[in-house]
């Protein structure tokens, strides 16, 4: 007898069925590789990012940055660092951003920096000569020397860009700007060097078109600028164009913005106390003064120009008249010779402008030539008189405008000046005709042309109060000119002027 076992049927367990994914396999991978082929594109042909200006920009006395333009003529520059067949087959193929600067001595002439990508996997003798990387960056210099020169600094300079060196290096990267060293500025300015103390160290970002130029930025004189970002400079809105009256018009909260650097010289300050008796009271008090300086042409006379200087001297005002009769006898003790008040207050300027109870001087030498002197001007809002000294000529009688109020009295002594002044944000504004100024040879020649052949100039410079983290050290910037004539033919480049 067998026995049988009935037959057990187990169910089949199968995967459900995906009619699509014959279908969208090929669509995915195709997706990933679309995903992936930048990433893999990008390591084949690196895009720059120009890590190498985190090594340049601490070595550099002066860098700038341009836009890639291929639309527009080959630079000089490229040219010149450049064979000019090698300099118009990257010109046409360039993107981003390209950078011109000059060494921390400023004497070794301009270097070239470009992207590296042109040159990647060329063996450093197969560069441009006179050429050598600099991370992702070509750096081209203008001779071995140069070259050399550069190389050095960078071997000795280690430190990566901070504060606002590091917002510099990212302004150079993403636009068109400029930072500078006080190496640079000084060599700039030439004989202003002095008036730019508080602005040794800085970098702007530019704009602007075929009829001016605009800028954005910061600045220090202290070496210690604001570790933070503080809120960039509204435009400056634009003012009535200089009168053909004024080549020149400063006007700030505190004289100490402008004059520091020469107030602080004992070459200076030594004689203002030895032959003009000003004593260090009145000399706190003049810095701490809201003023305005105004440079006037003279189309005839032994002077191209007169500058007057206009102080707020507030409740001091008895100080300054003791102090201008001791200034009256030490010039007369020098061989000058005062003018009578009346003549000063005849046809050059009314007398509605002049306050005829306060004492004014116009002194001649032995010939008769005006040389300078002082008058007080009343401003028609009915403010307090300003004093006004000038040098050269009377300058013309123009509309005086109301300066701000002069410090309090009680800050006379160093201490209590600086823990006033720093609880208030400070100000200067300058307007300009740079063209008519070079061309009476008053502006500095290694200024850019750029800047000598524009009609009208405006800055404004603005010191945060220290409860906005500048304690008066760190200035925000922000300015524009209206470019007149065009550059001559074959002019060199220089900042702003690609």
């Amino acid at each position: 007898m067998s026995l049988s076992l009935p037959r057990l049927r187990l169910p089949r367990w199968r995967l459900p069925r995906r009619p699509r994914l014959r279908l969208l396999l090929p669509v995915t991978s195709g997706v990933i590789v679309l995903l992936l082929l930048p990433a893999l594109l990008l390591q084949r042909f690196p895009r720059s990012n120009a890590a190498g200006l985190e090594r340049l920009v601490p070595v550099a006395s002066l860098i700038q940055s341009f836009a890639a333009a291929p639309s527009r003529p080959v630079p000089s520059l490229w040219q010149e660092r450049l064979s000019v067949p090698l300099a118009t087959r990257l010109w046409a193929r360039q993107q981003g951003q390209w950078w011109q600067l000059w060494g921390e001595s400023g004497d070794g002439g301009t270097l070239l920096a470009i992207s590296d990508r042109a040159f990647e996997g060329r063996p450093e003798r197969a560069l441009p000569a006179n050429s050598f990387r600099v991370d992702d960056l070509l750096v081209i210099a203008a001779d071995p020397l140069s070259r050399q020169q550069l190389q050095q600094q960078l071997s000795r300079s280690t430190r990566p860009p901070k504060g606002m060196e590091k917002r510099c290096v990212e302004q150079l990267r993403s636009a068109q700007a400029v930072a500078w060293t006080g190496t640079a500025l000084n060599q700039l300015s030439g004989p202003l060097a002095p008036l730019l103390g508080r602005f040794q160290q800085g970098c702007l970002v530019l704009g602007g078109d075929a009829t001016g130029l605009t800028w954005q930025g910061e600045a220090t004189g202290s070496g210690k600028a604001a570790a933070a970002a503080l809120p960039r400079l509204p435009a400056v809105p634009p003012r009535q164009p200089l009168p053909a009256a004024l080549l020149l018009d400063v006007e700030g909260d505190r004289l100490d913005l402008l004059f520091e650097g020469l107030l602080s010289r004992q070459l200076i300050r030594q004689p203002l106390v030895d032959r003009y008796g000003l004593q260090e009271t009145l000399l706190l008090r003049l810095g701490g003064s809201p003023f305005r300086l105004r440079l006037s042409p003279q189309p005839a006379g032994v002077f191209q120009a007169s500058l007057e200087l206009q102080l707020q001297v507030g409740k001091q005002r008895q100080e300054w008249i003791q102090w201008l009769a001791q200034l009256r006898e030490a010039l007369k003790e020098q061989g000058l010779v005062e003018q009578l008040p009346a003549a000063a207050a005849g046809a050059e300027a009314p007398p509605s402008t002049i306050a005829a109870q306060l004492p004014t001087g116009v002194w001649l030498r032995q010939d008769g030539t005006v040389v300078g002197g002082w008058r007080w001007i009343r401003p028609p809002t009915g403010d307090p008189p300003l004093l006004a000294f000038f040098l050269g000529s009377l300058p013309p009688a123009l509309p005086a405008a109301p300066l701000p109020a002069a410090p309090p009295p009680e800050a006379t002594l160093p201490e209590q000046e600086s823990a006033a002044t720093k609880q208030v944000p400070q100000a200067l504004r300058l307007r300009a005709r740079p063209q008519a100024l070079a061309a009476l040879g008053l502006l500095p020649p290694a200024l850019p042309p750029v800047l000598q052949q524009s009609d009208q100039l405006e800055l404004l410079a603005r010191w945060p109060a220290a409860s906005e983290g500048g304690a008066n050290a760190h200035a925000l910037l922000a300015g524009s000119l209206q470019l007149g004539a065009a550059p001559a033919p074959g002019a060199k480049e220089s900042p702003a002027n690609p």
